[in-house]
């Protein structure tokens, strides 16, 4: 059902710890509090909207007075829930101005798809909502910063592309997942964790924040160039010496004997998938490289065991593992 939400001291409620109800009044004075965001999202320890007498929550404090907290969405960082939930778990009065947001819980919707039909930035949409951590409206969460009126038919198509794009990238990572690690590190000293892609994210952050090399990241997961997309999964060698906090999306393999185990998976099913490109008149190994990213001539003669001389017909085989931005939408198997 799709609902344009007016926030009003009628319609607003916060049920906190003990049982007590705080009220939220239509007011402006919910600006006099100077608030600024702290802390990463999705993270136990506090973070969110705080101000000089309001602290930020901790994802306990948060979770016990009834924010949602997941891969999705951090309500600490609710332009609206959050403050509100902040001021209300220290006793403060709750009052702020009506805001106006919009929510779908027919299911989720990219971001992406929603500045489209607001015929505004997709940054504009991103900036007014920090509580979202990537670029999807899950269902039943407030969308703020726009005016949106989409029929209901026009909504459950964009849910049904949004789904095709997880799906396709679940199909990605597993693929990715059975390549043959190379230049894996000793498991005792490193632990292997499954990393999912936010927005915001690049290889360089990552490598950052993970302290794992990378060009080790790009090897790890066969990735030519520094693309990736949000909701994308890399295997990540973590030293354990670098103090790197795994969030709890992501999967990790803490034991040597599990990561040592995990590896071996990874190389007994050294399953490779390809693609077949049928050359076209004028085609020549260069321009057919061009067509996918990541690949090279000299990968195409290498697969093919063919030199420079092609002609129109023949039938090459481009392996899909290479193409850094492959999904099975974009590159079906024929081409």
């Amino acid at each position: 059902m799709i609902k344009s939400t007016q926030i009003t001291k009628f319609f607003f409620l916060l049920l906190f710890a003990g049982g007590n109800t705080i009220s939220a009044f239509a007011s402006d004075t919910l600006r006099d509090f100077s608030w600024k965001l702290e802390g990463e999202s999705g993270a136990f320890s506090p973070a969110g909207w705080a101000s000089e007498e309001v602290i930020a929550l901790t994802r306990v404090q948060a979770v016990r007075i009834g924010l949602v907290i997941n891969e999705f969405v951090d309500e600490r960082f609710d332009p609206v829930k959050g403050k509100c939930a902040a001021l209300g778990f220290y006793n403060k009065d709750v009052l702020f101005e009506t805001v106006q947001a919009f929510q779908y819980d027919g299911g989720r919707l990219l971001l992406e798809d929603l500045a489209d039909e607001a015929g505004i930035p997709l940054r504009t949409i991103e900036e007014a909502n920090p509580h979202l951590r990537r670029d999807i409206l899950p269902a039943g969460s407030a969308l703020y910063g726009t005016a949106l009126a989409i029929d209901e038919s026009k909504l459950v198509a964009l849910s049904a592309s949004q789904s095709k794009y997880q799906e396709n990238l679940e199909v990605q990572y597993q693929q990715r997942q059975n390549q043959v690690l190379s230049f894996m590190p000793d498991p005792n000293t490193h632990r292997l964790i499954t990393y999912t892609v936010r927005s915001g994210d690049y290889l360089g952050k990552i490598s950052l924040n993970t302290a794992a090399k990378l060009d080790d990241i790009q090897k790890w997961n066969q990735i030519s160039g520094t693309t990736i997309y949000v909701g994308q999964k890399l295997n990540i060698w973590v030293p354990k010496s670098s103090g790197y906090e795994q969030p709890v999306a992501e999967v990790a393999n803490d034991s040597p004997r599990e990561a040592t185990r995990a590896v071996a998976e990874v190389l007994s099913n050294n399953a490779v998938s390809y693609i077949t490109y049928e050359v076209k008149p004028g085609d020549t190994l260069w321009d057919i490289a061009k067509k996918f990213p990541g690949v090279s001539a000299d990968n195409i003669k290498t697969w093919n065991k063919v030199d420079e001389l092609i002609k129109a017909g023949e039938k090459l085989r481009i392996q899909t593992q290479t193409i850094s931005d492959y999904t099975p939408d974009k590159y079906p198997s024929t081409l």
